[in-house]
């Protein structure tokens, strides 16, 4: 009867916790200068350093303006001033091998220095811009998309 009365107890407790669905972070803000916003759920919000990051987020600088933002899977990417971007997929899921990477290049300037999802399963990880979509196979680039949709890449 004790046990029983116990496993009740936890399932009372943590019941609820797994009922609010919440979302769990796919990264953070690990650098910020000037005017950087992630727009959620159709509003604006200030980045700072430590703000957590989740998935289908939009990332958005501003004139002199920059932010570094570090994913779960140690993925690095970096974006300078007047750019955007949306994490449309992030999923890193090591211990049953599923490991997806899409994001969309809006407008502006971006860094990507890949983590465990770009060494381990690069076939994951795709890069859109207006033109293309950028199909990750080395371990960083960079990128500009120009406000006329024009762009270049390094890699």
């Amino acid at each position: 009867m004790k046990k029983f009365f116990i496993l009740c107890l936890i399932m009372t407790i943590l019941l609820p916790c797994l009922a609010t669905g919440e979302e769990l972070p796919i990264g953070k803000a690990k650098t910020s200068k000037g005017s950087v916003f992630v727009i959620r759920a159709g509003k604006q919000i200030p980045v700072s350093v430590g703000d957590k990051l989740f998935q289908n987020d939009t990332i958005r600088t501003g004139s002199a303006s920059s932010v570094g933002i570090i994913f779960e899977d140690n993925t690095v990417l970096s974006l300078g001033p007047d750019s955007e971007i949306v994490i449309d997929e992030y999923v890193f899921t090591p211990e049953k091998g599923v490991f997806s990477m899409i994001t969309r290049m809006l407008r502006g300037t971006a860094s990507y220095l890949s983590g465990i999802i770009g060494r381990q399963s690069p076939e994951s990880v795709k890069f859109q811009t207006p033109d293309a979509t950028i199909g990750i196979r080395g371990t960083q680039f960079l990128v500009k998309v120009a406000d006329n949709h024009s762009r270049s890449c390094n890699f």
